[in-house]
């Protein structure tokens, strides 16, 4: 009888079995994260904004091709459409009404179908909100954010741009219902001068699961897509309810603050930290789309850590024993990997005959048109069947056949670097995500390097969207778990990220943490890892259910070809060393 694919590398491995339910991982009845918009919004905070704001404004909705609305309930006056007459927009509309029948009207939205921007104005959001919910307008208005368009108004007209609307009230708000053109939040004007924070914090401990958004005084928020940058005066706050186990979050944003792990990449210089900032942007000048906002906070992140605060079973990642009762794991800690991994990792999906191999792009880009150069290389090697997927819509990755077929088919797949909470966007409790596991329930085998490294575990490192430098992000700090009970963080030794580990432990101290240098990684099957790396190339283990000695590292090293039990948390000797403990591959 042929061995299996597993039974091939048992010289090198101790194989335990322990069922680990797949729960613990995949949630099909999680909350679906808030989208990614396709346009943008910019929310004024009241009072006079500065000239710039409808520079950006303008240029965002296409500059001298610009075609401009503005939408109120009541006549328009001149000096609403100044501001726009004189950045020489193409085209330049005026639509208002004042009931909720005079904006059923048949061609009254006919405008806003061409528009490339819309202004709203108006005395109250809730009276825009009163007149305009439920009409055509309102879907007007989606479509214009849906083709990548841009909306805006200022002060307490904006309120009427969330479902949850503030409607009046001092301390204690009293609510309404918005237009919901902006997902998961509510906002609050004049945030700073007229002392609202009790208020919005008021409306938030009713509803946590929502993103408080205050914008001050001439201010402007502007919500690209998903990121936020703020022009103008003062500061937007990101605010999120406390929890049991969470103090209250106030993220401060403007264009000195951002939060703390945006501020320290911009700090950090040169190389691949470098700033956010575009160098297409130049302050006060008008020219046609040289705008390109910054990311100084991120409307997804905030929702997902106020989602995760209110999750009945927070933190999700609550630990199970490490162990991959079927299959194989290869974790790769970035900056290429050691001579012979894969091959190994094509000869446990079956060998170059018989391997169907999947590449998942680990991208920000809503496209990739290009075949990503690792499938070229596969087919190169003589890889038979050998593929890749890639969305950022995570309905496709739920329903599209093509991207389920290929998953189901597979034997190997392999996650890339870059930014893992990409990945989390894309798959995370979605059909695709079980697939996934469905991989490794066959006896296949997924791999993964940097970012494709990091994902692999049930607690993610290193979430954040604005920057790569904290360990720990709130609302991305789960991962698509196929390790459970661990965190692995990579390029660890090359870019000093030790300490960060250690805070994390100290942190989580259930979880058992996993540093790798670039060009180490770890082959995981059962409860034991392997390191397969290059020479120097490090493993580093982190077990805080064992003291920590001052003046001593507070970790252990794998070198290539030592092993761990990741169940028992310790050294599995090699064979031939004197030793009372089992060693790798030997009888017992």
């Amino acid at each position: 009888m042929a061995p299996t694919r597993r039974a091939r590398i048992r010289p090198f491995f101790v194989v335990l079995a322990l069922h680990v339910s797949l729960g613990a991982q995949y949630d099909p009845k999680a909350v679906e994260p808030i989208p990614r918009l396709k346009g943008t919004f910019f929310v004024g905070g009241g009072g006079t904004l500065p000239e710039e704001i409808f520079d950006r404004f303008v240029q965002m909705a296409g500059g001298e091709t610009a075609k401009i609305v503005i939408l109120s309930t009541a006549k328009i006056e001149d000096a609403v459409r100044t501001p726009f007459t004189k950045r020489k927009a193409k085209s330049l509309d005026g639509i208002h009404a004042d009931s909720k029948e005079a904006a059923g009207a048949a061609d009254l939205g006919a405008p806003i179908g061409k528009a490339t921007g819309v202004w709203i104005v108006g005395d109250r959001g809730s009276k825009f909100a009163e007149v305009f919910r439920g009409t055509p307008i309102e879907t007007a208005l989606r479509e214009v954010i849906a083709r990548g368009g841009v909306i805006g108004g200022n002060g307490d007209i904006t309120r009427a741009l969330t479902k949850v609307m503030i409607e009046s009230g001092q301390s204690k708000a009293v609510i309404g219902t918005g237009l919901d053109l902006i997902p998961g939040a509510v906002i609050d004007d004049h945030y700073s001068t007229k002392s609202r924070r009790a208020r919005l914090l008021g409306v938030l401990a009713a509803r946590p699961s929502l993103v408080g958004l205050g914008v001050d005084e001439k201010t402007a928020m502007v919500l690209h897509q998903r990121f936020i940058d703020v022009l103008g005066e003062g500061s937007v706050y990101g605010c999120v309810s406390a929890s049991p186990k969470r103090k209250l979050r106030v993220d401060r944003m403007n264009r000195q603050e951002s939060p703390a792990s945006q501020r320290r990449t911009q700090r950090s210089g040169g190389g691949k930290q470098r700033s956010r900032r575009r160098s297409g942007r130049r302050r006060g000048v008008a020219t046609s789309r040289t705008f390109r906002p910054d990311r100084l906070g991120d409307l997804i992140a905030l929702s997902r850590s106020a989602h995760a605060r209110v999750a009945r079973n927070f933190p999700a990642w609550s630990p199970k024993t490490p162990n991959v009762t079927k299959g194989t794991l290869i974790i790769i800690g970035g900056g290429g990997m050691a001579r012979g991994l894969m091959d190994h990792f094509i000869e446990l999906a079956g060998g170059k005959e018989k391997a169907r191999l999947v590449y998942v792009p680990c991208s920000e880009a809503e496209k990739i048109d290009q075949e990503p150069r690792i499938v070229r290389s596969w087919r190169q090697t003589g890889v038979k069947s050998a593929d890749w997927i890639h969305t950022k819509d995570r309905n496709a990755a739920n329903t599209d056949k093509k991207i389920l077929d290929t998953l189901r088919n597979a034997t190997g797949i392999f996650f890339g670097g870059g930014r893992q909470w990409n990945l989390v966007d894309s798959y995370q409790n979605t059909i695709a995500h079980k697939l996934m596991h469905d991989v490794l329930a066959r006896d296949g085998v997924i791999g993964g390097s940097s970012a494709g490294a990091s994902i692999q575990a049930s607690y993610m490192v290193r979430g954040n969207s604005l920057g790569n430098l904290d360990p720990m992000a709130e609302g991305y700090e789960t991962g698509l778990g196929f390790l459970t009970g661990v965190a692995v963080d990579q390029h660890f030794s090359q870019r000093g990220r030790l300490p960060d580990m250690t805070s994390l432990v100290k942190t989580y101290p259930e979880l058992l943490g996993i540093g790798l240098d670039e060009a180490s990684s770890i082959v995981v099957q059962g409860t034991i890892a392997r390191a397969f790396s290059r020479k120097g190339r490090k493993v580093h283990i982190y077990d805080r259910t064992k003291p920590v000695v001052s003046g001593k590292p507070d970790y252990i090293v794998l070198e290539h070809g030592q092993s761990y039990d990741l169940k028992n948390r310790r050294m599995v000797e090699a064979a031939g060393k004197k030793s009372g403990k089992q060693q790798v591959g030997a009888k017992k």
